[in-house]
């Protein structure tokens, strides 16, 4: 998209900057983006966050370049925290966050109620599908009875543990993505104890862009059980609104805020009324369904050409000028 409105986009490294790209952090007309830079200060595994010294150094090493250099900053707050990272760890990351936040010239989020709280721009989230050379989005599905899935990196902050532990057993649930391997097999362990093996799969391995689109595409329902205390929005809510007859999602801000523009987006407070919801859901198939053409609300909101325009005019205000490169 960048490259569209009209910028040269060039990955940001330190082995780019050694090879000439640092004569460009000191010339005004740079942007500077940044993605989850807290992220190079933690590693994960077995189930767990951990502080990475080496990766602190990386970060503050990037948080040098916007001290000194002249290159407009922007910052994109995707998170609240670091996923996953709990006691100590996780307020590291949060300081971390605040740090950035504090040292860039633009802060920008997808999602509006937030805006306020970290003093940032709302720009919209675009729609993986909507981009140009990916397929348009298929009709509703209108099977007799509802497949749900849950699809992205199976993650403890996406609380699934504790989603098994209510899902109804009669009724199939695919769970697909990367996950650690010790947070998999707690997974199956609850699959296994509640005797669900026959109506829940769980396909613990990273998807192609190709395979991600075609399990998206056939599932009548996404479940996104995400905590209200990590991401501000979920990815797989921009790969699924519009191409997904409904989606159940906790009842975060975000998500809140997506309910009152699209009537498929389905909301729970607490694990524990899934269950209800999910019974209701297959209850009221395909009834409930019918008449819910969303597509076209969701490409005003989220759509490419919607995206550009945002982003566009942001940029101009960035650099205080038109984009001429």
């Amino acid at each position: 998209m960048l490259a569209d409105i009209g910028y040269d986009v060039q990955p940001l490294s330190i082995r780019g900057l050694l090879r000439g790209g640092l004569v460009d952090l000191f010339r005004p007309g740079t942007v500077v983006m940044f993605h989850w830079i807290e992220l190079r200060a933690f590693t994960s595994g077995a189930g767990r966050v951990s502080f990475s010294l080496r990766g602190a150094l990386i970060f503050l090493f990037y948080c040098l370049l916007m001290v000194v250099g002249r290159a407009k900053i922007v910052y994109f707050v995707h998170d609240h925290a670091v996923h996953n990272a709990r006691g100590k760890v996780r307020e590291l990351s949060v300081r971390m966050m605040s740090l950035v936040r504090r040292l860039a010239d633009h802060r920008v989020v997808h999602a509006p109620d937030f805006e306020a709280r970290y003093k940032a721009r709302y720009l919209p989230h675009p729609l993986y599908w909507d981009a140009p050379g990916r397929s348009a989005a298929p009709a509703a599905q209108t099977h007799a009875s509802p497949t749900f899935a849950l699809l992205g990196t199976i993650e403890p902050y996406k609380d699934i543990a504790a989603l098994l532990e209510v899902w109804p057993q009669e009724q199939t649930l695919e769970i697909a993505g990367r996950g650690d391997a010790a947070y998999i097999h707690s997974l199956r362990t609850i699959v296994s104890k509640r005797d669900m093996a026959g109506t829940v799969t769980i396909d613990a391995r990273f998807l192609s862009d190709a395979e991600f689109e075609a399990r998206i595409c056939a599932a009548d329902v996404i479940i996104l059980p995400h905590v209200a205390d990590s991401m501000l929005v979920s990815g797989a809510f921009f790969e699924a609104i519009g191409r997904v007859p409904v989606l159940i999602a906790r009842s975060v801000p975000f998500m809140v805020w997506a309910a009152q523009r699209f009537d498929n987006v389905v909301l729970f407070d607490t694990i524990e009324q899934l269950p209800g919801l999910i019974r209701s859901v297959v209850q009221e198939w395909p009834d409930r369904v019918e008449g819910r053409a969303v597509q076209a609300r969701v490409i005003d909101e989220f759509g490419w050409q919607v995206c550009r325009q945002r982003y566009s005019e942001f940029l101009q205000e960035v650099v205080g000028a038109p984009v001429t490169r």
